[in-house]
């Protein structure tokens, strides 16, 4: 590795790329430097996630004015750069219904948010949702016709490779171990596959290790207060095509948001929902495939790395979405995968900060949901943020 970098960055999952392709287009000198074996490959947020294109009709602009305002800049965004290098993506829509009257004042006051945050939305009765999804049962619905779904790991993959042939840098298998302040800028210590160390100095530095960011952040800062909360997401699948129940015409269905309070406090669950999945063929064509998934169930993960198995089970699923999907039987279900997402404790927005120790080191902090869809409006907010 070179003595010294102009700006590194730490961690290469969507937001790490999409940052490495933002600045590197700017003409600055970067590296990215990944603890995982590979890019979109690794154990991560990135690689093991619904693969969801969010609307941005979840948060509100006073608690979450960073989710708000850069989910539905990053939905536009998104779509445009898929379309332009080929990324499967689709524009499915989505529903979001209510199968009671208390669900539907709910979508009431989320149909306001919506309208508030400049979302495409339309309220349905029960007789139109059927027109969109005849298998689904609800007594009225939000139509988001900007939602849609994306391959995760084709996303990740296309911007490194767009990022590397702009000239950024990765390197992979390479940990993060400490980082001190210098005269001219940051000392970097890092650990190689091998167990062997080194350093190398950097002028900027941009955190944006995920599931690590609160860790790299007192790297710099030992003071600093940011937690993460490893939030464990699981999914179950089924195969639309098995019995004519299970037929779906492609969309996202999600349930009404329901309140949910815990240690770290009160917050509402956008809960377990159907998503289609993307087939690609040999030639790279997509299309919707025939396995929608079912999740994410949620608990507190064992540790950052609990991605492993020991599922919750399968009824647990089931009760989550039978009573809008009611054709749905345990038996149709099996594992699919779990992911983990960095939730902040008592942080509902993510938080993106100077370190007050340091200026000259960015922190991205607590880039849970809808950190996929915001990925490339988060990057051109650092890139204004740091470059001007």
């Amino acid at each position: 590795m070179p003595e010294g970098f102009a700006i590194t960055v730490v961690g290469a999952g969507v937001v790490g790329c999409a940052l490495a392709l933002e600045l590197a287009r700017e003409g600055e000198e970067v590296v990215v430097l990944e603890m995982n074996p590979g890019v979109s490959r690794g154990e991560n947020q990135s690689s093991r996630n619904s693969g969801v294109i969010h609307a941005g009709l979840y948060y509100d602009q006073e608690t979450r004015p960073l989710k708000a305002a850069l989910c539905v800049k990053g939905n536009r965004i998104l779509y445009r750069f898929c379309e332009r290098y080929g990324v499967p993506a689709l524009r499915t829509g989505k529903l979001v219904v209510a199968t009671n009257r208390e669900e539907c004042s709910t979508l009431d006051r989320y149909l306001g948010r919506a309208l508030e945050n400049n979302v495409p939305v339309r309220m349905l009765n029960r007789e139109q949702v059927r027109e969109y999804e005849p298998r689904v049962r609800a007594e009225a619905a939000l139509l988001l016709p900007s939602s849609g779904i994306v391959d995760p790991a084709a996303l990740v993959h296309k911007l490194y490779a767009l990022a590397s042939s702009a000239g950024a840098q990765f390197v992979s298998e390479t940990e993060v171990v400490g980082i001190s302040s210098l005269t001219e800028g940051l000392e970097v210590k890092v650990r190689y596959r091998d167990g062997a160390e080194g350093s190398f100095s950097t002028g900027r530095l941009v955190n944006s290790a995920g599931l690590y960011c609160d860790r790299v952040a007192r790297m710099v800062d030992p003071a600093s207060p940011y937690r993460v909360d490893p939030l464990r997401g699981e999914a179950m699948k089924f195969y639309r095509t098995r019995r004519p129940e299970l037929s779906m015409s492609g969309m996202n269905v999600y349930p009404t948001p329901r309140k949910v309070i815990t240690d770290q406090g009160v917050y509402f669950t956008v809960g377990v929902h159907l998503t289609p999945t993307l087939d690609t063929d040999l030639q790279g064509n997509f299309s919707l495939g025939p396995v929608v998934t079912v999740g994410p169930l949620n608990r507190q993960a064992r540790s950052r790395g609990d991605f492993g198995g020991g599922f919750q089970p399968v009824r647990e699923f089931h009760k989550q979405v039978c009573g809008f999907f009611p054709g749905l039987r345990e038996e149709d279900l099996e594992p699919h995968q779990a992911g983990i997402q960095s939730r902040l404790v008592a942080n509902p927005d993510w938080v993106f900060e100077f370190s007050p120790a340091d200026p000259r080191c960015l922190n991205l902090l607590g880039i849970d949901s809808p950190g996929l869809t915001g990925a490339l409006a988060i990057a051109r907010w650092v890139r204004t943020t740091m470059l001007g």
